[in-house]
């Protein structure tokens, strides 16, 4: 037996062992570093709205300017196109961005204007024409500003309308906690309360 060449062998599987140990060992560090990147992800693009600009940013717990007006628009134009036909599709879609509490006061609100449009067999359609986007930072609100526009026989009739946004971002989707809407062209912001305090 040729013990030289024997421990050669028993060498060289040791080294071939030590070189594919520290292969795994890198390889599992890899694993983790990635696991770590992956969980501590803050920002990732979900989805994009309609309008939404490319380069918006959309992090866990915050959204750009230009995410936000895109959603919020897309919010204002589900609220201010209702009628008796298409009622359902924007309650869906409402769904997605409403909070729950905020979403059942909705649902209510577009049921009775549905069900009011087709007593009156109201055939004409609306639409939003947006002017304006403001977020007041003293009262943590955003403000949605243009006019809504009804159509009815081959007349279209422009209103202003102020749309009012109480939102935060949970989980890489922004929530509209409240929803509140008034004719008009100005903005109930910060200086406006100011004015009507005096």
């Amino acid at each position: 037996m040729d013990l030289s060449t024997r421990q050669s062998s028993v060498k060289e599987l040791n080294e071939k062992n030590s070189k594919l140990t520290w292969a795994l060992l890198g390889a599992v560090v890899c694993c983790v570093l990635l696991a770590a990147k992956l969980f501590f992800q803050s920002e990732i693009i979900i989805e994009r709205n309609a309008g939404m600009p490319s380069g918006s940013v959309i992090q866990k717990s915050a959204y750009d300017k230009k995410a936000e007006l895109a959603t919020l628009l897309d919010v204002t134009n589900a609220l201010s196109n209702i009628n008796p036909a298409n009622a359902d599709y924007q309650k869906q879609l409402l769904a997605v961005f409403l909070s729950p509490e905020e979403y059942t006061r909705m649902s209510k609100q577009i049921d009775e204007l549905s069900r009011r449009l087709a007593e009156q067999r109201e055939l004409g359609s609306y639409y939003f024409i947006w002017k304006a986007f403001d977020y007041d930072q003293a009262l943590d609100l955003f403000f949605v500003r243009g006019d809504v526009h009804t159509v009815n026989a081959a007349k279209d009739t422009a209103e202003p309308w102020v749309f009012e946004y109480r939102t935060h971002v949970d989980n890489y989707r922004l929530v509209v906690d409240k929803v509140t809407s008034y004719r008009g062209d100005r903005a109930h912001d910060s200086a406006w309360r100011k004015e009507q305090n005096k």
